[in-house]
């Protein structure tokens, strides 16, 4: 779209005292970004070649004196403002992130006769809250002399996006009480806001429902993620069947969210039902089979085939697929399949990036190749990154070897010296070649840089309580029968093959204690009180914050093998059945997480 200016007046003439205009105009205050630097003569070169037409392109385009020309051309009468331009202007500066153009416009559209339009608040509402700054969002609205639903509409789903969500709840229930009707974008943003928690999630939908709410596609997809992100399998296989009693149909991008919350609960046939259901699959739908529910549970071979399938079909596979399918050759122990996946991508065109190359060092150390890992590192085409030296590390700690260990630990603390894990993993090392005083060496040097473990905790879900458990715990009211039962299943697993790991253990103590110390590591009490309180055949999910020791791993392998289906989620990274091993989560979002779970009151101490 063109808008011609509408003035006789020269151009030229118009901008000769641009300078001492902006100065004297009351309604352009943001032009104070400093004193005007171009001279006369600049400025008459600049708008001799002004055309004097105006296109979408041009609608940010800056005069000499650092101000919006389309902006100034108005104050002068050379273009007439309407409430068009202004939406369009604001849309510029939210397409674009640009805050500062935005000020000035909305600086400029408090001076119009626009100014109480309430459609147009909202876009500025929604301007500021898409670049990021809530506390302008918020004012705007509090200025309001009038508001309605896409008011509250546009806050809300800004604090829930800018992860403010106590904020956005708080809105949310202040528009309740107002009489307001939220729609499906109000309500989607307040279930994420309930936190991502399943439970408050599902509790609101209900409560929605009864107040005669019809629930949308976007809104099962959004209970759907947020069951997912907390494990909360069974408050969303009741959504699921509200779905369905409904008669709505599967379409993909719900379908996804689904697949992806039976994925990370381990509850794979599930996740097949829907795959194979849904109405149109796309590439995501692919990928959320290939990655949650098969690559992230251990299950190589069936990846392989699905991604084979995939490429069958017709479905090109992205950067994500190939990720998945390497993931999962590495889990499996098939390094030539990974191997020829990765030149794959060449073929589709596809560049690699660190996070393929991290998967690959991956795949070369669960093999045991340590030295063809090493060779890849160092013939990278990028710049190796921390994620790569930790991958190398995780396989010196699996495979002893202690002396590249140490090589791929300085890297890593080079690259990120406040991650406590390749300090653990360093200090582990050490310890399991015997060298208990370099371990204790290790740690302290994390004390001295301040560098802090994260203390290990382990949760289970049991009849929409959390029950969370650490090492050692003797606070739950079950503590008696939960030690009782883990004693009683690891005599069990002894009889068919589980000798304990007592490697992990970094103390200077015998071997009798060394074996008393793995016994009681918090994912153990968590398996015990959930057999303890779950019926025979219910698929048991255990989450645990940072990595499961190699013990606690080869446990429950014996464990899944002799009693029933067991998995695990690593919250916000992988979840996972204990045939692999998940990576850390970052410390804050466990962090965040808990307190979540403590300021819900759905957990119990443990």
């Amino acid at each position: 779209m063109k808008r011609r200016i509408c003035s006789p007046i020269s151009t030229v003439s118009i901008f000769r005292n641009l300078k001492s205009l902006i100065l004297l105009s009351p309604r352009i205050f943001l032009s104070t970004l400093g004193p005007v630097q171009c001279s006369d003569s600049e400025e008459t070169k600049f708008f001799d070649q002004f055309p004097g037409v105006i296109q979408d392109k041009d609608l940010l385009r800056k005069a000499p004196s650092g101000n919006l020309l389309v902006l100034d051309l108005i104050d002068r009468g050379a273009m007439e403002p309407d409430a068009r331009l202004y939406v369009e202007l604001f849309k510029k500066c939210t397409d674009q992130g640009k805050l500062k153009e935005g000020q000035m416009v909305h600086t400029h559209f408090l001076a119009s006769r626009f100014q109480h339009y309430v459609a147009m608040q909202n876009t500025v509402i929604n301007m500021y809250a898409k670049c990021g700054d809530m506390e302008l969002a918020r004012k705007v609205f509090d200025e309001m002399t009038e508001r309605d639903m896409v008011s509250y509409t546009m806050l809300v789903t800004g604090y829930s996006q800018c992860n403010e969500f106590k904020e956005a709840l708080v809105l949310y229930l202040d528009m309740m009480k107002m009489g307001l009707k939220p729609n499906e974008f109000t309500f989607g943003s307040a279930l994420k806001s309930a936190g991502g928690e399943g439970h408050n999630a599902v509790k609101l939908f209900s409560e929605m429902k009864r107040g005669g709410f019809e629930p949308t596609h976007f809104t099962y997809s959004s209970i759907f993620a947020a069951c997912a992100s907390n494990g909360a399998l069974e408050q969303g296989k009741w959504v699921h069947a509200d779905m369905v009693k409904l008669g709505t149909k599967l379409i993909a991008f719900v379908g996804n969210t689904l697949l992806d919350m039976y994925g990370k609960a381990g509850s794979i046939d599930d996740a097949k039902k829907v795959f194979y259901r849904l109405a149109k699959k796309d590439v995501v739908s692919w990928n959320s089979m290939l990655l949650t529910a098969y690559a992230q549970h251990g299950l190589g071979q069936e990846t392989v085939d699905l991604f084979e399938e995939m490429r069958a079909v017709g479905f090109q596979p992205n950067e994500i697929s190939f990720l998945c399918v390497l993931n999962a050759c590495s889990h499996a122990g098939l390094l030539d399949k990974g191997l020829y996946y990765f030149e794959l991508m060449r073929k589709y065109k596809l560049d690699p990036d660190i996070t393929h190359y991290v998967t690959i060092v991956d795949l070369f150390g669960r093999a045991g190749q340590l030295d063809r890992a090493l060779t890849f590192i160092r013939e990278m085409t990028t710049q190796p990154t921390a994620a790569v030296w930790k991958a190398l590390l995780g396989a010196c700690r699996m495979h002893k070897n202690m002396e590249l260990g140490v090589y791929a630990a300085e890297r890593v603390f080079e690259l990120d010296p406040h991650d406590s894990g390749p300090h653990m993993l360093l200090s582990n090392i050490y310890a399991s070649a015997g060298r208990l005083s370099d371990a204790a060496r290790v740690r302290r040097m994390m004390n001295e840089s301040g560098v802090k473990k994260e203390p290990a905790c382990s949760w289970v879900e049991i009849g929409n309580v959390v029950h969370v458990f650490v090492a050692n715990d003797d606070t739950h009211p079950q503590r008696e029968e939960i030690r009782k039962m883990w004693e009683k299943l690891r005599d069990e697993i002894k009889k068919i093959g589980y000798v304990p790991d007592t490697s992990h253990v970094l103390w200077f103590v015998d071997q009798q204690e060394r074996e008393e110390r793995l016994q009681y590591h918090s994912e153990k009490l968590a398996l015990a009180f959930a057999l303890l309180n779950t019926s025979p055949g219910t698929p048991i999910s255990i989450k645990k914050n940072i990595r499961v020791c190699g013990d606690c791993h080869t446990a429950f392998r014996y464990a899944e093998f002799r009693f029933r289906s067991i998995s695990a989620e690593n919250p916000g990274i992988l979840a996972w059945r204990f045939l692999s091993v998940p990576g850390r989560t970052r410390d804050k979002d466990i962090t965040k997480m808990l307190k979540k779970l403590r300021y819900a009151g759905i957990w119990m101490e443990g």
